[in-house]
């Protein structure tokens, strides 16, 4: 990971690393839990696993964690900082250099799907830990970037800008996102997130759907 995790400075249960070796320590943490969660669910993955994976101590653990759920929440915070933080590059890309719709499409299906695999594991378990206690960091992020997105994506469109195209432009990403969390589920489906095809597919049924 080279996030250097400034975004879980004021996590709860989180001790910010003092040194640059702390800091690595903490990375080699995340990474492991992050490795293993693509296998297992949170309840089945222990500390000293964790740790065993990391090449580290429980000692190192508890220095940096409270305990597994501020773990697991501070591995929730950097996928939800990444996405944030690539969804804003994106709109601002698309202010910018907007390029064609067959075009933002395509990235927008590339970035999604790289984004959901990179953190498989970790939004497996969340949509465990929202079944039982309704916690969705992602839900709001989610529809902001829909409103932001629909937008920018009208103007691109042959046919113009009009409320129909946004909300049919609205579904087309919902559609894009339900074909993600299928995949995320079903690890054995035909296009698994891993699979760069999913990313043509998804373009293609989004860019077909809208005209």
């Amino acid at each position: 990971m080279k996030d250097t995790l400034t975004a879980l400075e004021g996590h709860a249960g989180y001790a910010v690393p003092r040194y640059s070796r702390g800091l690595r320590t903490t990375q080699r943490l995340l990474e492991a839990g992050r490795r293993l969660l693509c296998e297992r669910t949170l309840e089945q993955v222990s500390i000293q696993e964790i740790c065993a994976h990391a090449g580290v101590t429980t000692g190192a653990f508890y220095s940096r964690f409270d305990g597994k759920e501020s773990y697991f929440k501070a591995l929730q915070a950097l996928a939800v900082s990444a996405l944030r933080d690539a969804m804003s590059r994106r709109l601002a890309q698309l202010d910018t250099e907007p390029g064609t719709l067959e075009q933002a499409v395509k990235t927008l299906a590339r970035d999604s799907r790289i984004w959901a695999w990179r953190n498989e594991g970790v939004l497996r378990a969340s949509l465990v830990l929202r079944a039982t206690t309704g916690e969705d960091p992602l839900k709001q992020l989610n529809r902001q970037f829909m409103d932001d997105l629909a937008s920018r994506l009208a103007r691109l469109h042959p046919a113009g800008a009009s409320p129909e195209l946004e909300l049919r432009l609205r579904f087309a990403h919902q559609a894009l996102a339900g074909t993600l969390l299928f995949a995320l589920i079903n690890r054995d489906s035909a296009f698994a997130l891993s699979d760069k095809r999913l990313e043509v597919e998804m373009a293609r049924a989004f860019l077909l759907y809208v005209g």
